[in-house]
């Protein structure tokens, strides 16, 4: 029950004088929230690496330790240029001690080195290499492969094409993309024919892959010469624009390394973003509005926390229904929407590099 205002002071400030109260008093429950979860990967958020080895010896562990942990920056960078920068050159000299757990185990026959790999280091490791590192969300790319032969054109699905399809999905899959082949049933050459592959018919190519639901694109042209030497053309499409590569190699690695180098090059600049050493003193304003009741707030928050890459959340204050917070990590409004794709609880709203960004809370 409301109760008339003493003293003669107006109702309406006392309402005020309570709401300013609620507000202090959320923004300490939320800071609260926020020293209980961090900023990074959840606790325990690990990458597990196995590789085959053959025994068990000191040299057998140094030598698994350094792929593993090779294999994992790959894998969170799409960049093998990482690989020669001084500082992951120092890191991967001592491998073992990078590893938060290692152990081996037996399946069918075979030891397997068990690598665990702290992805919040990880993640600092490629900081201090001002390298990338994916985000959340990386669509799958289908690979079109279409073959140029003294009787005419045909898709790539036969057995002949079987140990490419093995060796291109595995690079795409060191790179921490996910590479799909298409069908070649009747469907796909109603939709598109081998010629239609030859004569980079897009308007063709996507109508094919809309089956599968993807957009990014890979089409591979080859002419098989003699004494083993192949010609290829990598064409990489998203829908909106084309890019392509050519080469004539004799040996499988080299034939697939531009396709590969090609399509992560593109994706990197759409689903990668960069890590600077210097990422600590940047950050960036963040205003979230329909933050109603202190579920919300205590959400907002901890879905921010849980954004990769951001160092550390800082509440700044609560005006309304109006969180507002300052991240570390990141200092450019694009960069934040591209790591928050898989949080699909915000709406974005307005941003600047100057002013920041302004996002609508919409619950989970």
């Amino acid at each position: 029950m409301l109760h008339a205002p003493s003293h003669g002071q107006p109702l309406w400030h006392r309402q005020r004088s309570v709401f300013a109260v609620l507000g202090v008093l959320m923004m300490w429950l939320v800071q609260a929230s926020m020293l209980a979860n961090p900023a990074h990967s959840a606790p325990g958020d690990e990458l597990i690496i196995r590789i085959a080895v053959a025994d068990r010896s000191e040299a057998t562990i140094d030598a698994a330790a350094r792929e593993a942990l090779e294999r994992a920056l790959l894998q969170r960078s799409g960049d093998r240029r990482l690989l020669a920068d001084p500082a992951v050159e120092a890191a991967l000299s001592s491998a073992r001690a990078q590893l938060s757990l290692f152990q081996f185990e037996r399946v069918q026959g075979v030891t397997r080195f068990v690598a665990h790999i702290d992805q919040t280091a990880l993640e600092q490791l490629i900081r201090q290499a001002n390298g990338t590192l994916w985000t959340e969300e990386r669509p799958p790319i289908l690979l079109w492969l279409v073959i140029d032969e003294a009787d005419g054109r045909r898709f790539g699905n036969r057995a002949e094409e079987e140990a490419l399809w093995e060796e291109i999905t595995l690079e795409f899959e060191a790179l921490g993309l996910n590479l799909r082949k298409p069908l070649y049933d009747l469907t796909d050459e109603l939709l598109v024919s081998p010629e239609a592959l030859w004569q980079r018919d897009f308007g063709a190519v996507i109508e094919a892959s809309g089956r599968y639901g993807m957009t990014h694109l890979l089409l591979g042209r080859m002419i098989r010469l003699s004494e083993g030497r192949t010609i290829a053309e990598w064409v990489y499409s998203d829908g909106t624009e084309e890019h392509s590569s050519t080469v004539q190699a004799d040996s499988m690695a080299s034939l697939i390394a531009p396709g590969v180098q090609l399509a992560t090059a593109q994706m990197r600049l759409r689903y990668a973003v960069e890590l600077t050493g210097a990422a600590t003193q940047r950050s960036l304003m963040i205003s979230v509005s329909n933050v109603i009741g202190l579920d919300d707030y205590k959400a907002v928050v901890g879905a921010m926390t849980s954004i990769q890459t951001l160092e550390r959340v800082r509440t700044v204050s609560v005006d309304g229904d109006t969180l507002v917070l300052e991240v570390f990590g990141v200092s450019e409004p694009e960069t934040l929407i591209r790591l928050m794709a898989s949080v699909k609880a915000f709406e974005w709203q307005t941003s600047d590099p100057e002013a920041g960004l302004a996002l609508v809370w919409r619950g989970f």
